[in-house]
């Protein structure tokens, strides 16, 4: 049973049991941020950007699509008009990207490994909160469908929460999410976030944070990330002191065909071993009757 001691079930009371290191010290509230650790939508606007620039027969420098990654919709309209001499105004530029990109991410994939680790989490009873750049609206949008999964997070925080002062990189989001879980502090909290504006919001907040970033995203943009990865699925729980998958997973079962196999090698092995004393025996048997054919000769 959960214990009032117990600092990791304190989010969700109504767990009722615990793995074995469920109670050990170490991270107890984990941070998820939608867009860019929960949804795999990272290429979405690199995608819509390419279609929407080519649709005006120009073509975005690979710089230029770069520099892109960790602006907001805006700043990104604005640097896409003028970079690429686009014979439209950045406001209108960003109204047609926002369309698209609405049109891309209307039913996005969940990002791989989230749902194995979310599922982890909550069964070692941690408390889970979630932050989004989208109003309530569109979140209640993009989860259609998929609310059991997001039932696992006790705490949502959108972009038009009545107490958030400031979007990211400013920690606002990140800090008003920690309040929400409960006991929830630096110590003991761990951010997921994909963008190099939340990775600094997290770490203003003074909170670890595990960047997923895109493969070609430059390593000085990752720099203040305790861990930088390209997606959950390489995350180990363990590395952050948190119960490892064994906790609530059964032990993988050695699949027949790996057996079959081992004992097709057990048995080539024991005929190899049968062939090669055979051999030896008749070696040795060949050199007896040399030896004595030699001595009758010398007879």
């Amino acid at each position: 049973m959960c214990t009032p001691c117990c600092r990791v079930c304190k989010a969700p009371p109504q767990c009722s049991s615990c793995p074995p290191m469920c109670c050990s010290p170490g991270i107890s509230y984990c941070i998820f941020d939608l867009e860019s650790a929960v949804f795999d939508t990272r290429h979405v606007y690199q995608r819509a950007l390419i279609e929407l620039v080519s649709s005006y027969n120009r073509t975005i420098p690979e710089l230029v699509l770069i520099q892109c990654g960790p602006m907001e919709t805006a700043e990104m309209a604005e640097l896409i008009c003028r970079k690429c001499d686009l014979p439209v105004s950045w406001e209108s530029f960003r109204f047609q990207l926002n369309e698209r990109t609405s049109d891309l991410i209307a039913n996005p994939t969940l990002m791989p490994g989230v749902q194995r680790l979310v599922t982890h989490l909550r069964k070692c009873c941690m408390g889970l909160g979630l932050v989004t750049s989208c109003p309530e609206s569109m979140y209640c949008t993009k989860i259609r469908d998929r609310e059991d999964f997001f039932d696992n997070f006790s705490s949502v925080i959108c972009a038009d929460d009545a107490d958030l002062r400031a979007p990211k990189p400013e920690p606002d989001i990140y800090l008003i999410a920690m309040s929400r879980l409960g006991d929830a502090g630096p110590d003991c909290t761990l951010v997921f976030d994909g963008t190099p504006k939340g990775v600094q919001a997290a770490t203003d907040a003074r909170l670890p944070v595990v960047m997923l970033a895109e493969k070609e995203l430059p390593c000085c943009w990752s720099e203040l990330a305790s861990l930088r990865l390209e997606t959950l699925e390489e995350f180990d729980p363990e590395q952050f002191n948190m119960p490892p998958y064994s906790c609530t997973e059964p032990p993988r079962r050695k699949s027949k065909t790996s057996s079959r196999r081992s004992s097709q090698k057990s048995g080539v092995s024991r005929r190899s071993s049968a062939a090669r004393r055979k051999a030896t025996e008749d070696a040795e048997t060949d050199v007896g009757e040399e030896e004595e054919d030699e001595g009758e000769e010398a007879a």
